[in-house]
């Protein structure tokens, strides 16, 4: 069963592929973020690999249906024959295939050596997650996020104001000096 930390590392892995896929091998780097991300068991960095490149396949798939459509729009209207939108057609499946294979294949490959370096380097990964908020340990001190309080009603009555000013000041700076209050 995957969990949702799998599906959650998993989309982490295809966003970084589709981001970099200017870069060749693009889909490698996002299943290995995913299978760094999963942890040390290279069976789950696979797995989660493997998800990250269906994921990241998804946009490729819906380019293709729709480039189909309008191929098949474009040859109904221009009354091409059938048996040519039918080798289009197979060639486009054909090459959806192909590059489904090679971006769930390479994912999966960079999964597992996401996991391998997972392995290699725990304390790196646990930095990585926490600095990305992924980590399941407490927030630290510093980064706790306090209750919100009610504010209390302003007191702007003149015997409030007039029962703070009554009180001895905190500090002797304004001891010395004539007020407003003392002149009346």
């Amino acid at each position: 069963m995957i969990s949702a930390k799998t599906v959650l590392n998993a989309i982490v892995g295809a966003v970084i592929g589709v981001l970099l896929s200017f870069v060749p091998l693009s889909t490698v780097l996002g299943g290995v973020a995913a299978g760094f991300l999963e942890g040390a068991d290279p069976r789950e960095g696979a797995l989660v690999g493997a998800l990250s490149g269906a994921i990241a396949f998804l946009p490729i798939a819906g380019i293709a249906i729709f480039g189909l459509g309008v191929l098949g729009f474009g040859m109904g209207i221009a009354a091409a024959p059938l048996d040519g939108f039918a080798v289009i057609a197979a060639f486009v499946v054909v090459a959806v295939i192909v590059v489904f294979l090679y971006t769930v294949g390479l994912s999966l490959l960079g999964g597992y050596l996401g996991a391998y370096l997972a392995r290699e380097y725990p304390e790196q990964r646990a930095r990585i997650r926490e600095a990305i908020g992924l980590s399941p340990s407490s927030p630290s001190p510093s980064r706790r996020v306090e209750p919100a309080r009610p504010r209390e009603p302003r007191r702007d009555s003149s015997r409030e104001r007039d029962r703070e000013s009554d009180r001895p000041y905190a500090d002797d700076s304004r001891r010395g000096h004539d007020t407003e209050r003392d002149r009346s």
